[in-house]
Order: C-alpha cells, then sequence, then structure tokens
C-alpha cells in the first residue's frame, strides 16, 4: 500500500497541465472499472491509473518527489550532463542574440510595430519554453524527440518495434537536419560578411577559400561531444560578448551619423523581413534536455522543492536580457538606413564583430546533434571523428550552396525553426491533454463494496480520507493553472502559428 501511494503521489504531482478530477465511471471518461484496474480488495477511493509506456519512461523526480533513487542513473538516462545554474542560462540566452538580432536593424519598420513584435514574440518564447518544460515533466521525458515520439507513437503496439525504432530514427534525422542547416547558414552569413573585405585585400577569389578556413576552425572548436565541455561553454560566452561589443558597434555608428553596413546574410529568401527576423530571434532549442539537466542534478532531498521554478526563473530571465539586447536595434530599424562603404573603419569593425558572434555560436548547435552511427570496425582503424568530421562537411558544402540554393535552405531553416518553436510544442500539448489517457489519479464519486467493507464496515474516517482530501486539493489548484495553459495555447500559440504558416505557405508559392 505505501508503493500505491508514492506512485500516487509522483503521478499526481506529475499531472501540472494535468486532466481534472473525473470518475472512471462516468460516461465521458474512457475508462471503466473493467479495464485491469485491480483495487486489491480495498475500500480505498484513490484509483492509480498504470502507466503503458514504462519501457520509455525515465524516472527522474518530481519537485515534490522525496522517494529514494539512484542519482548515478538518474545522470547516465541525460542527454546532456548535470549542468550548474550558470550554464544553463547560459544555453538559454545564447540562441536569442544570434542571426535573427543581428538582421533586425536592416528591416524597415515603424517603431510601435517593431516594439509590439518584439513583446509578443519575447512572451511567445517564455510560454512554448515553458510548455515544452511542463511536457517533459508530465511524460517524464528528456528530449524533444521522445515527446514527438509520445505523441506519434502511442498507438503503434509494441510489438512492431522495427516501426517504432524507424519514427524514432527519423525524428532524431528531422531536428538533426535542422540543427545542420541552420549551422550552415550561420557559416554562409559569416563567410559572406568578411568576404568582400578579404576582396579588397586579396585579388584572387577566396570565398571557397575562406569558407574552408571557417569550417576547419568550427570543426577544432567544435571537437568536444558534450555541451558540458569548458571548451564549448567559452566559446558561447564569448559569442555573446562579441555580441554585446557589435551591438555598442552598432548604436556609436548611427549616434556618430556614420552609414551602416549592408546586410550580412546576402541570400535572403521570400520569408525574410522585420517581423521573421524577430520571431527567428526568439526561438527556441534545447529547452527540454536543459531542463532534465538542472533537475537530475545529484543533491539532497530537501533541495528538490523549487528545481522546475528555479528553471522557470533562468527561462524568463534570459529572455528578459536577450529583449534588453534587441530592443535598441528595434530603435534603429524604425529609421531608414543606407548602406556604407566597406572603406570605413568603423564599418570594417562591425562586419567582423557580427561574423565572428556567428562563428563562435556555431560550436553550441553543433555539438547539439546526435551522432552518426560508425561502424565499430571503422571506429577502431581511424583515431579521428569520423561523425564529427562528416557533419562539419556537410556544413561546408551546404554553406557553398549557389545563391538560389541558398535562398531556399535559408527558407526552409526559418520555417522549421519557427515551426519548431510555436506550433509543436501547442500541437503536443492539444494531443497529450486531450487525445491521450491522463497520466493521474482519479477520485471516483463512489467506492465501489468489497467484501472487506461488507462483513467488516469501515470506520467513519477512512484510512484513505486525508489522502483523498489532499488529492483533491491538488487537483483544484492546479485545475486553475491548466485553464490558463489551455487559453494561452487555443488563443495564442495556435492561431499565430496557423497564420504563420498560411502566409509562409502563400509567400512561397507566390500568392502574395
Amino acid at each position: 500500500m505505501a508503493q500505491a501511494i508514492s506512485s500516487g503521489r509522483r503521478s499526481s504531482l506529475d499531472s501540472l497541465a494535468g486532466s481534472p478530477i473525473t470518475s472512471p465511471t462516468s460516461p465521458a471518461s474512457p475508462y471503466s472499472p473493467t479495464d485491469s484496474i485491480s483495487v486489491f480488495d480495498s475500500s480505498s477511493a484513490l484509483v492509480l491509473l498504470p502507466s503503458q509506456d514504462d519501457e520509455d519512461s525515465f524516472e527522474f523526480s518530481s519537485d515534490e518527489e522525496h522517494d529514494e533513487h539512484d542519482p548515478q542513473l538518474e545522470i547516465a538516462k541525460l542527454t546532456i550532463p548535470p549542468l550548474p545554474a550558470a550554464t544553463v542560462f547560459l544555453y538559454l540566452l545564447a540562441p536569442y542574440l544570434r542571426l535573427g538580432a543581428i538582421l533586425v536593424p536592416n528591416g524597415i519598420t515603424s517603431l510601435k510595430f517593431g516594439l509590439v513584435n518584439l513583446f509578443v514574440a519575447a512572451a511567445l518564447s517564455v510560454f512554448s519554453r515553458n510548455l515544452w518544460f511542463l511536457l517533459a515533466r508530465y511524460l517524464r521525458k528528456n528530449t524533444a524527440e521522445d515527446i514527438f515520439f509520445e505523441v506519434i507513437a502511442k498507438g503503434i503496439s509494441r510489438t512492431k518495434r522495427k516501426r517504432r525504432e524507424r519514427i524514432r530514427r527519423l525524428l532524431l534525422c528531422v531536428t538533426g537536419s535542422l540543427r545542420i542547416l541552420m549551422t550552415s547558414m550561420y557559416l554562409r552569413a559569416s563567410v559572406d560578411s568578411v568576404y568582400p573585405l578579404l576582396l579588397e585585400a586579396l585579388p584572387v577569389q577566396t570565398r571557397l577559400i575562406a569558407t574552408l578556413a571557417l569550417g576547419l576552425l568550427i570543426f577544432v572548436v567544435s571537437f568536444p561531444k558534450s555541451l558540458a565541455a569548458k571548451q564549448v561553454i567559452y566559446t558561447t560566452w564569448l559569442s555573446i560578448i562579441l555580441y554585446t561589443a557589435w551591438l555598442a558597434a552598432v548604436l556609436y555608428n548611427h549616434m556618430t551619423g556614420t552609414a551602416t553596413p549592408s546586410p550580412i546574410l546576402v541570400q535572403h529568401g521570400v520569408l525574410w523581413n522585420s517581423t521573421t527576423s524577430i520571431a527567428f530571434s526568439f526561438a527556441t532549442s534545447l529547452t527540454v534536455p536543459l531542463s532534465v539537466s538542472l533537475a537530475g542534478r545529484p543533491s539532497t532531498p530537501s533541495h528538490k522543492t523549487g528545481r522546475g521554478t528555479y528553471f522557470q526563473m533562468l527561462s524568463i530571465l534570459s529572455t528578459v536580457i536577450a529583449t534588453l539586447l534587441i530592443l535598441p536595434l528595434i530603435l534603429l530599424a524604425s529609421s531608414p538606413n543606407v548602406p556604407g562603404a566597406l572603406s570605413d573603419t568603423r564599418n570594417i569593425i562591425v562586419h567582423l564583430l557580427g561574423a565572428s558572434s556567428l562563428l563562435l555560436s556555431i560550436p553550441h548547435v553543433l555539438v547539439s546533434i546526435p551522432p552518426l552511427q560508425v561502424p565499430l570496425a571503422i571506429r577502431r582503424v581511424c583515431k579521428l571523428d569520423l561523425s564529427k568530421a562528416t557533419l562539419i562537411f556537410v556544413v561546408v558544402l551546404l554553406s557553398l550552396a549557389p545563391p538560389s540554393m541558398a535562398t531556399f535552405l535559408n527558407d526552409l531553416t526559418l520555417l522549421l525553426a519557427l515551426c519548431g518553436s510555436y506550433f509543436l510544442p501547442a500541437w503536443a500539448h492539444i494531443t497529450i491533454h486531450y487525445f491521450r489517457r491522463p497520466v493521474s489519479i482519479l477520485i471516483p464519486h463512489s467506492v465501489p463494496n468489497t467484501p472487506q467493507t461488507i462483513h467488516s464496515p469501515s470506520p467513519p474516517q477512512s484510512p484513505d480520507a486525508l489522502l483523498q482530501r489532499k488529492e483533491s486539493l491538488l487537483q483544484r489548484r492546479r485545475l486553475g493553472r491548466r485553464v490558463l495553459w489551455d487559453v494561452g495555447v487555443w488563443l495564442l500559440l495556435m492561431p499565430i502559428s496557423v497564420f504563420g504558416m498560411v502566409w509562409a505557405g502563400g509567400r512561397l508559392v507566390g500568392k502574395w
């Protein structure tokens, strides 16, 4: 009975976005008393619904669980090793200060419209990150791919393991392809920024040489296999520092009346404008593994309470700081900008700082790509990391694409990044909480009578009365939060995401 109560507490507390109180015997419920639910000849009013996916569950603790667990086993299941709070904050902030933010000054828009876009994108980013975090804790998953797999492959029988494995590999391939496309776009933008400078310094065509040289530099910096490596952490911090220096240089040029440089991304697609650049700057990544990595740190049980709140505070703080670092660029974009000459030393500095910031942000994305499967025989012969070398080769090859193909790849990267940041978490939330069996404790309206209750009447105060009142209190307290998240998903994320995808589809086919 102690084990049942413990499991029940974990199940109920993990249903932060959980279902309302209902009865398994009610017509609205998909469950019935005959559905393999054992009462164990007890008068308990709490019914624990067994999970059907125990094999895929990741047993990391919820915020209020105090059960004993093995910290080493918990750490072994993490895709990102345990990270300190400062490093988690770094990886939450870094994706905001990349190409999308650098492209903001190149779009001409009104100040009021730009501010609305900025604050809406920041609010939606925080909201979607919290959705990922709640879904990961509710389903006990430690990657977004596992959450997608829960949504897509839930109805596939476990006997069809090959089909389930193909779906899992397809999800990993899609997420890995998006990160490869994003990395190649960053490398292409960096080369486009420094290529005019090299043309003035050298008489030969140096685009291929510059791309290969920067690709080799990326390979050296991205050699570690984990985001916990100091080399990746230092380069990510340096990219943020260089972005801040680039921002200061751009603001100084604007205040002194110096003409701003040309756009850093030459091959603009049909989807890139001031609004999509701001939305892309607030695109999220690695939210689920970072939240689990922070929660997976070995600690005493007394420190477990509030870990979820701590991660949410880090997420909000990173978004606020990023908003403050992008806000001056909105002010610049509200006034027309004329491209300046590269002969001006100030413009050269702006180009170099922007390209360096983008280039040093690549290792963070590249290291997070799932490694390729290399046969053991080849790994024994070749000591070089063939998986990382292959990824770098593909990134360099895509960055050398001709202008027409580069434009298509930029549009594809933007569309996939925005869909993954805003639409997919809303879709996963709706599917899990409206079309899937809830992971929660249900309180029936009546307690079934058993032979034990017939022959020996229960006392007026049932042994489970206290636990039942506690469960009812938890469900009522979290029902309001569930309504809040549902309103945000149905009225904010889904309408904006659907409208954005319809607009993007019309732009791609040339309708508007």
